[in-house]
C-alpha cells in the first residue's frame, strides 16, 4: 500500500468525514488511495457474490424444469438471470475504475432485481404472493446489502428501487392497503438496519485503513533511519530476521580521517560553532563517500571513518578509498579555510582482513574489527596534516594512477615499522611507483 502522503491529524475524527451518505476523508489523496485499495475489494467481494447468485439462480431452474413445470417465460427469466449474472461477472473483473463500477453495479442490480421480481416472482399465484412478499423484499435487500460491495448511496438507490417493486404486488392482489402499509413499514425497518451496519463497516473499514497508513508511514521512517544508520544490505538483512550480523572479509580497506589541532580551536569556540563546522565537514565527506562507493562507518569526536569492501565488494577497492581521502581533503580545506582557521585534517589509509557486524539491540552500530582497524588508525596517527598516508598494502593496489612519495619506514606504537607513503595527487599521467 503506497501512497506518498503523510497523515498529519493525530484525530481521526479529523481525518474522517463521518457523512451519513457519503463517507470520505477529507484528504483528497488518502481519499484516491482508498478508493484505489477499495477496488481489488470491490472485485473480491462481488465476484464471490455473483458466483453464489449465480449457482443458486441455476440450481432454481433445474428444480423448476424438474419439478414445478412452470411456464416457460419463468424458466427462461431463471436462465438468463443465470447468463445475466455470468456476464456480470466477467464486468467486475474488469473493472478498471471503482467509482464508475459502483454506478454501473448499482444499475445492473436495480436491472436484474426487477427482472427475477416481476418475471418470476409476480407469475405465482395470489395466495403465495401475499405469503411470500415480504420475505422475497427482505431477502432481495439484504443479499444487495450484505454479500455485494457498493458504496452507501447505491445501497439506498437499490433499496428504493425495490420498495417501489414491493408496490407491485398490493396493487396485484387488491391487499388492503393498511397491511401493505405496515408490512413496507417492517421492510423499509429492516433494509434501514442493513444499511446501518453498511455504513458501521465501511466507516471501520475506512478507520483502519488510515490506521494503516499511519502504521506504515512510521514504518517507513523506521526503515530509513536504520538505512541511514547501517548499510542498506545490512539493514535489510536485519529488517527480514533479527539474527546477529557478523562477516569475515578477506580485504577491506580502511580510510581514518581525523582534524588536527581541532581540541584547542574548539576550546575558543561557542558549542553551535563547533557542531556547525563539524556538521558542514562531515556532511560533505557523508556525501563523498557516496559518490565514491566507499561505506561511511562512524565518527568520533573529531575523527571520521570509512571502508571500501563492505558490506560488499567487487575488484579492488583502495584506488575508490584513495580518490575518496584526496577529495576529504580538498573539501575540508575549503570548508576550513572559511570557518575553521588553523585546523588541518589528517588522514591513513590500510588494506587488510577484518570483521565487520552489527552491534546492539536498541541502538544499532555497524563496525569493524581487526589487526586492519588498528594499523590504520596508526598510519593516520602519524600521518601529515593535509595528506593522505598509505601502507605498503594499500600502494600494490593503486598502480600508476596515483603520485607516491615514499617516506620510509616509521615506528608505530603498538605496530612497530611500518613503510608509509603519501598520495600527493591522483594523476592522469603515469608515474613511476616506489
Amino acid at each position: 500500500m503506497a501512497t506518498g502522503m503523510h497523515l498529519h491529524q493525530s484525530n481521526e475524527e479529523a481525518v474522517l468525514n463521518r457523512s451519513l451518505i457519503r463517507p470520505r476523508f477529507e484528504d483528497p489523496l488518502i481519499e484516491e488511495a482508498w478508493m484505489v485499495e477499495r477496488l481489488e475489494t470491490f472485485k473480491r467481494v462481488n465476484r464471490r457474490s455473483l458466483v453464489f447468485l449465480a449457482l443458486i439462480s441455476l440450481l432454481f431452474a433445474i428444480l423448476d424444469f424438474a419439478f414445478l413445470h412452470s411456464d416457460l417465460s419463468v424458466n427462461l427469466a431463471r436462465i438468463g438471470l443465470f447468463a445475466f449474472l455470468s456476464v456480470l461477472l466477467v464486468g467486475v473483473n474488469r473493472v478498471t475504475n471503482v467509482r464508475t463500477a459502483d454506478r454501473y453495479f448499482a444499475a445492473v442490480c436495480v436491472l436484474g432485481l426487477g427482472v427475477v421480481w416481476f418475471q418470476v416472482f409476480l407469475t405465482l399465484p395470489a395466495d403465495q404472493l401475499t405469503d411470500w412478499w415480504l420475505v422475497t423484499l427482505a431477502m432481495f435487500g439484504v443479499v444487495f446489502m450484505v454479500l455485494t460491495e457498493t458504496v452507501l448511496w447505491a445501497r439506498l438507490v437499490v433499496a428504493g428501487f425495490l420498495l417501489l417493486y414491493g408496490l407491485a404486488v398490493p396493487i396485484q392482489v387488491a391487499m388492503d392497503w393498511v397491511e401493505a402499509l405496515l408490512g413496507l413499514v417492517h421492510i423499509v425497518i429492516i433494509y434501514a438496519a442493513g444499511w446501518a451496519a453498511a455504513w458501521q463497516v465501511e466507516t471501520s473499514r475506512r478507520l483502519a485503513f488510515v490506521r494503516q497508513l499511519a502504521l506504515e508511514e512510521e514504518r517507513g521512517r523506521s526503515v530509513d533511519l536504520i538505512r541511514n544508520i547501517l548499510p542498506t544490505p545490512i539493514a535489510d538483512r536485519l529488517l527480514r530476521s533479527p539474527e546477529t550480523i557478523a562477516e569475515q572479509h578477506a580485504s577491506v580497506t580502511v580510510l581514518f580521517a581525523d582534524i588536527v589541532g581541532f581540541t584547542p580551536w574548539a576550546s575558543t569556540r561557542t558549542a553551535e560553532e563547533v557542531v556547525e563546522v563539524l556538521d558542514h565537514i562531515f556532511s560533505a565527506f557523508d556525501a563523498l563517500c557516496d559518490a565514491h562507493g566507499v561505506e561511511k562507518i562512524k565518527t568520533i569526536g573529531d575523527a571520521y571513518m570509512a571502508v571500501g569492501g563492505v558490506p560488499t565488494a567487487s575488484g579492488p577497492t583502495a584506488p575508490s578509498v584513495v580518490r575518496l581521502g584526496l577529495e576529504m581533503l580538498t573539501t575540508a580545506d575549503a570548508i576550513m579555510a572559511t570557518k575553521g582557521e588553523g585546523l588541518a585534517l589528517r588522514i591513513g589509509v590500510h588494506e587488510g582482513p577484518a570483521v565487520a557486524g552489527v552491534i546492539g539491540r536498541r541502538k544499532f552500530l555497524y563496525d569493524l574489527w581487526g589487526d586492519t582497524v588498528n594499523t590504520a588508525a596508526r598510519v593516520e596517527a602519524y600521518g601529515i596534516p593535509g595528506r593522505v598516508q598509505v601502507t605498503d598494502a594499500v600502494v600494490q593496489q593503486l598502480g600508476s594512477e596515483f603520485h607516491l612519495e615514499k617516506r620510509g619506514a616509521i615506528d608505530m606504537k603498538g605496530k612497530g615499522s611500518v613503510t608509509a607513503y603519501l598520495v600527493a595527487k591522483a594523476d592522469p599521467t603515469p608515474s613511476e611507483s616506489p
